[in-house]
């Protein structure tokens, strides 16, 4: 099971980008306007969200291609970091805006129940890199490691 999320994970999540930058990319005001409430202005915060449009769409694209993926699933665990740490901050609001998460606002019955599910899937999309990382990078390393091991033995 382990082996089969680090295997297929990157294609799931870079599917997983592609639509959240689609989405954004077609309706990007319940995002800015998410920033926007948190008193950032108007061009800060359309900028912001082009930003992270783009960043969606091209670590979508490289993960669904499985490109440099050392690169990528760092890239993507900083992301969604950043963005769990963003939906906390909202949980702690008595009125928090919809983050625009994925198009699913209007889903729940309150913002603040939309921004735990959110913190919820990224824990979940979190452990799903770590074991990305553990079938695509380790192993690497750890080869690596024998492979120096082995060429130190010869020297001597």
């Amino acid at each position: 099971m382990k082996n089969a999320v680090g295997k297929y994970f990157p294609i799931f999540l870079g599917c997983l980008f592609l639509y959240s930058g689609g989405y954004k990319l077609l309706h990007p005001g319940e995002a800015a306007y998410a920033l926007m409430s948190l008193d950032l202005h108007r061009w800060p915060a359309n900028a912001t969200v082009l930003f992270i449009t783009v960043l969606e769409l091209y670590l979508g694209i490289i993960l669904v291609a499985k490109v440099n993926l050392r690169y990528s699933l760092t890239v993507s665990t900083v992301l969604l970091l950043m963005f769990t740490a963003f939906l906390w901050y909202l949980t702690t609001m008595a009125h928090p805006p919809a983050c625009g998460c994925l198009g699913l606002t209007g889903m729940f019955t309150s913002t603040k129940k939309e921004a735990i599910f959110g913190i919820l899937r990224n824990c979940l999309l979190l452990w799903g890199l770590r074991y990305s990382y553990d079938y695509y990078v380790k192993p690497s390393a750890a080869t690596a490691g024998v492979e120096l091991h082995t060429a130190l033995a010869k020297a001597h």
